[in-house]
């Protein structure tokens, strides 16, 4: 709580210090985490995902996109953790993604216990969460330091193709996205880069506002240290949610 009290106290003028002393990530943690989430990464797009889950072809990563605040910019220190978001080659529509999305979760845990890359980083604690959508979750530590770091990868429709620009997606994405019926926020994987890129090419201005943001949260609001669900697509949402007294976690406040 001190820390809280001292950005309550800090001017306008001084936040850009403030950040860069106590929120910014340390350089040398940062690198330490994206190398072993490069691990992961590497994993994803070297292996291929065969099993009777209903699929008539092999399962390929097609591009795995690093979201949240790892991924945009706004890492704040000491949160180590990453959300991955693997787009499939089976998936060929929002139906075909609802459909087999248990499936190819299941897929991947079986072949991510095999990978001796990623038990020599120490994978453990491997678990599918509850969402929308379900995701795997499970922790890896730095090579050096040995420093755990909580891992999301989703399974998702690559809706928006093989390239994202800027601009809006084509009518014709949405349509079919209405058409798929799917829960608030179910198919938001799908549509992570765009998410992704709103903020990471923002001012520094802006993603330090965001991680100021963040920060007073975790200072001021966090209640403990268990393990929640990282949404893609997430928001900044004060206050309480899921029921009286029930803080929103962490991974849900901040893009």
């Amino acid at each position: 709580m001190a820390l809280t009290r001292e950005l309550y106290a800090t001017p306008a003028s001084r936040l850009d210090s403030f950040v860069a002393q106590w929120v910014q990530p340390y350089q040398e943690q940062k690198v330490e985490v994206l190398e072993a989430v490069q691990t992961v990464q590497q994993f994803l797009r070297e292996e291929h995902f065969e099993g009777d889950c209903g699929l008539d072809e092999k399962v390929r990563v097609l591009k795995v996109l690093k979201v949240g605040s790892f991924g945009n910019g706004t890492a704040v220190r000491n949160n180590l953790e990453v959300e991955l978001v693997a787009f499939l080659s089976c998936f060929h529509s929002f139906q075909q993604e609802a459909k087999h999305h248990q499936d190819i979760l299941s897929l991947i845990w079986k072949k991510l216990l095999c990978c001796q890359d990623l038990l020599a980083l120490g994978l453990k604690d491997v678990e599918i969460t509850q969402g929308d959508p379900d995701a795997l979750v499970f922790t890896i530590e730095t090579r050096r330091t040995a420093e755990p770091i909580t891992v999301t990868i989703v399974p998702a429709y690559r809706a928006l193709g093989p390239s994202v620009s800027n601009t809006q997606p084509h009518p014709e994405v949405y349509v079919s996205l209405i058409e798929a019926q799917g829960y608030p926020g179910y198919f938001s994987p799908s549509f992570s880069e765009l998410q992704r890129n709103f903020v990471k090419y923002r001012p520094t201005k802006l993603k330090s506002l965001l991680r100021l943001v963040k920060h007073w949260y975790l200072q001021a609001h966090h209640l403990g240290s268990g393990r929640s669900h990282p949404q893609c697509g997430r928001r900044i949402q004060m206050g309480h949610s899921r029921g009286e007294g029930l803080p929103v976690p962490e991974t849900e406040l901040l893009l």
